[in-house]
């Protein structure tokens, strides 16, 4: 072998081994950088599991805390379901003793009402045993009624609520300033007007005194009914101390005598001029009316307690007393008057009260009321009242009767109205009629 050949042999060994500790740096290399990479994941995997640990951890106290709220909820909901049932079962006690008061109320009731008929029937025995003869009834009375003259004329009166106050008509005063009071033991004093009322003829005079033995009289309390006997005292023809006996022939009496608008009481007996203004009584003493003289047909009439209850004491207090107003004319149907005057979208047996007209600026035009329709033939009615706050109406005295007793201006009323064949409901504010 040559020199050159072994230098060549030499040469390649060395590169061989050159190049395999090169390889074998490569290798040893990459597994260094693959032993830092295994580290690195290893150090982010422990890292990370820490974190987890750490968040697995607020977790589990997290969820520990919410089952501890929730087994306080469930306590409380079951709390709450003990309480709900123990108050349905007080629910269900109080319903089963709302229906045993119920039927007791319904039993109280029915002994309430057979007790209020007992009463009834005993206090008309009681007064069937305190009636007395008209003698009795004039004995009682007629220190309490005087007599009233005016220089144009004279009437009668009676003491009312106290030893000082007079009741008498309207018309026995009017509006005169001197009036004279002649008591039944004949001494006399002067007497001022209190308060007067042309509308239901009635009106209070005052005095500063009278005699020790006058007694103010009272107004009755019980019904009064057609038949019913009554006692009359007064002073025909300025005669003191008369007495005159009969019966109540009508009620709810409306008068064609100017201006008196009230229902009165018809009485068959005789009130003569001079009397006006004296005390109706029934046989228990008690007030029932105001009498009047009466009419040029010879009915005599009086002024109901009803109405003195009402109109009295404002008259004593205010001076005067304000009769409601509606506002509108009426007139009671009849087949007569269906028939005679040609109204013709009516049935002929239509009852109630027609609305002839209503008056500008009054409750009734405010609430919509609507007058008859005339034609050249006949009349178209629109409006027709049946019925007050469900009180019928058929006539005109059922009307007055009722906005006279039991209405005051200023109240709400009210209608039921057939308005060109349809029922509708109409209210109305009544007003204070105006002067006569």
């Amino acid at each position: 072998m040559s020199n050159k050949t072994l230098k060549v042999i030499t040469i390649v060994a060395l590169v061989a081994v050159i190049l395999s500790a090169f390889n074998s740096y490569l290798i040893l290399d990459s597994a260094t950088n693959i032993q830092e990479q295994l580290d690195t994941q290893k150090d982010w995997i422990s890292a990370l599991n820490n974190n987890q640990t750490e968040q697995i951890e607020v977790l589990k106290t997290t969820m520990d805390e919410q089952i501890e709220r929730l087994s306080s909820l469930q306590n409380k909901l079951e709390t709450v379901e003990a309480n709900y049932a123990y108050q349905q079962k007080e629910i269900s006690e109080l319903h089963i003793d709302l229906d045993q008061t119920k039927v007791d109320l319904e039993e109280h009731t029915l002994a309430l009402s057979t007790l209020i008929n007992q009463v009834n029937i005993l206090e008309n025995k009681i007064d069937q045993l305190t009636r007395q003869t008209p003698s009795d009834v004039y004995a009682s009375a007629y220190k309490s009624v005087v007599l009233i003259t005016t220089p144009t004329g004279q009437g009668s009166g009676f003491m009312f609520e106290n030893e000082t106050i007079i009741v008498t008509n309207y018309h026995v005063v009017t509006n005169e300033t001197y009036i004279e009071i002649q008591y039944f033991d004949g001494t006399r004093t002067n007497a001022t007007t209190l308060g007067a009322d042309p509308y239901s003829d009635l009106a209070v005079l005052e005095v500063s005194m009278s005699p020790d033995e006058v007694e103010p009289l009272t107004l009755t309390n019980q019904p009064i009914g057609i038949g019913q006997q009554v006692v009359a005292i007064g002073n025909p023809l300025g005669s003191t101390d008369s007495l005159t006996v009969g019966y109540i022939s009508q009620v709810n009496k409306l008068l064609d005598i100017y201006p008196i608008i009230i229902p009165v009481l018809q009485l068959d007996l005789t009130i003569t001029f001079g009397s006006s203004g004296g005390p109706l009584l029934d046989l228990s003493g008690n007030v029932i009316g105001v009498t009047n003289a009466g009419t040029f047909f010879g009915l005599n009439y009086a002024v109901p307690s009803d109405i003195l209850k009402r109109v009295v004491p404002s008259l004593i207090s205010e001076g005067e007393y304000k009769h409601p107003f509606v506002g509108v004319s009426l007139i009671a149907l009849t087949p007569q008057l269906i028939t005679g005057v040609n109204i013709s979208n009516v049935d002929p047996y239509q009852n109630g009260l027609l609305i002839l007209d209503v008056f500008p600026d009054y409750p009734a035009e405010e609430a919509g009321l609507t007058p008859v329709i005339y034609e050249e033939d006949g009349v178209i009615a629109v409006d027709i009242i049946l019925a007050i706050d469900d009180q019928q109406v058929l006539t005109i005295e059922d009307w007055v009767a009722y906005i006279e007793t039991q209405i005051s201006a200023g109240e709400t009323v009210t209608l039921t109205v057939w308005r060109s064949g349809e029922l509708n409901s109409v209210q109305v504010t009544t007003t204070e009629r105006p002067p006569p």
